[in-house]
């Protein structure tokens, strides 16, 4: 079987697809990969037959857009016009070289940014469409939408707050289709030479299809809606590393910089700070900040300062006998070297925060980094999130100090990370994936 997996967006979304992408690699399948260029060298290095977008996301949104799109929860609304013009030139690119990478695949797999155009593009191929998430995006009246600025508990799913719940799910389906629509019927007619998707009945969504939906998420993180149809399986997450060590491993071990190594060594565990792929509007004063509230809480610190599909959150520094910045290294080598994990809320972030075990203070800004943030607090894995725009030395010093200190919070934060580690995610997506494909 020949697999094409089109996937678009920051490291949290590609890494998960690489790990299924891997998994049914080992099953048998013919996988091909068609992303960012800047992944090339993670998904060769598993061994994926890689196709490059031929986008530059850093200098696309230079030009159209601006680092305030992620300061504000209602970015959605206060930068349509950006977001839309970013979201044109992106599609067309995309599906142009969706449709060539895709060639002869029996199956399209795509994921969230991706559903409209993986979703066309199997209807013209003939192939199977399964369609896949990191998130938990399909209407439920257990939770809110992940686009809803205010997050209420998973689980709260009765009476009109469970109705409220399911609504902002559709209002922000059918706004998202009103605006996109145009877009992406161009991509339809002018590139696949298919017919305009309609306005009304599916919002161009497949879930109103029953096309089975392969959600990467633990359920002991959240619990999967009763209200959610057969065609949608809650996986576990899909990490990459699993295929990363024993005599079988796909790629090497990690080596870590000598100066690296050199730090973790000369102290006790230091804390990790990064803010992944999201922009600031001022990289200097973030890193700052987080070197002041290091210190103000007594901790060494690691410092994340490279750059991402987006842009930089922090500036680059230079490493001091106390905190050390680092362009990259993988979640899965270095946090189980930390004491705690400081972060945005990424979804992959939180997902290997969680797995390791030690407690997470997050710093939310968005969209679903709010979910996690709450679900982070009620679990009780980590301090109360400080919000992006309240983000202070001070707080964040606070903060620190009980994810280091609280004994709780720790064993609680340790016990979470045992039972997800126990998971196979990627292993049941792949079971779920050869049962469609009849193999």
């Amino acid at each position: 079987m020949r697999i094409a997996i089109p996937v678009a967006g920051t490291r949290g979304d590609v890494q998960p697809a690489i790990a299924l992408g891997v998994g049914l690699m080992r099953a048998g399948c013919q996988v091909r990969l068609i992303t960012f260029e800047e992944f090339r060298e993670l998904a060769v290095e598993y061994g994926l037959d890689f196709c490059p977008i031929q986008l530059d996301m850093p200098a696309l949104l230079d030009r159209y857009g601006k680092p305030e799109l992620f300061d504000s929860g209602a970015m959605v609304i206060r930068f349509l016009p950006e977001l839309i013009r970013v979201f044109q030139v992106m599609f067309e690119q995309m599906t142009r070289d969706f449709w060539e990478a895709s060639q002869g695949a029996n199956a399209i797999v795509g994921s969230l940014a991706t559903t409209w155009l993986g979703y066309a593009i199997a209807e013209k191929l003939g192939a199977l469409y399964i369609d896949t998430t990191v998130l938990p995006m399909a209407p439920t009246r257990s939770f809110p939408s992940i686009f809803w600025p205010w997050a209420s508990s998973p689980g709260a799913g009765l009476g009109w707050r469970g109705t409220f719940n399911w609504l902002t799910h559709r209002l922000f389906q059918a706004g998202a289709w009103i605006g996109m629509r145009p877009i992406v019927n161009r991509c339809r007619k002018d590139v696949l030479g298919l017919p305009p998707a309609s306005f009304l009945g599916d919002y161009g969504r497949p879930e109103k299809q029953a096309v089975p939906t392969l959600v990467g998420l633990s359920e002991y993180v959240i619990r999967r809606p009763a209200d959610w149809g057969d065609h949608i399986h809650v996986t576990g997450y899909w990490f990459l590393d699993s295929f990363g060590s024993g005599s079988d491993a796909v790629r090497r071990p990690y080596e870590p910089p000598a100066d690296l190594a050199k730090f973790l060594q000369a102290g006790p565990p230091p804390v990790y700070v990064g803010f992944g792929s999201m922009p600031s509007k001022n990289p200097e004063q973030t890193a700052a900040l987080s070197i002041q509230a290091l210190r103000r809480a007594g901790q060494r610190g690691l410092l994340f300062t490279g750059r991402g599909v987006l842009g930089r959150g922090m500036a680059h520094y230079s490493s001091a006998d106390d905190v050390f910045a680092l362009d990259a290294a993988p979640h899965d080598w270095l946090f189980p070297r930390t004491a705690a994990v400081v972060h945005h809320g990424g979804s992959g972030t939180t997902a290997a925060g969680l797995r390791t075990g030690i407690p997470s203070v997050l710093v939310p800004v968005a969209a679903d980094q709010l979910l996690w943030a709450q679900r982070v607090d009620e679990l009780g894995v980590g301090p109360t999130p400080i919000p992006g725009a309240k983000l202070t030395a001070e707080r964040l010093a606070e903060a620190i100090t009980q994810a280091v200190a609280n004994p709780v919070m720790r064993d609680r934060a340790a016990a979470l990370g045992e039972k997800i580690r126990a998971e196979d995610g990627v292993g049941c997506a792949v079971r779920i994936i050869n049962q469609h494909l009849g193999v």
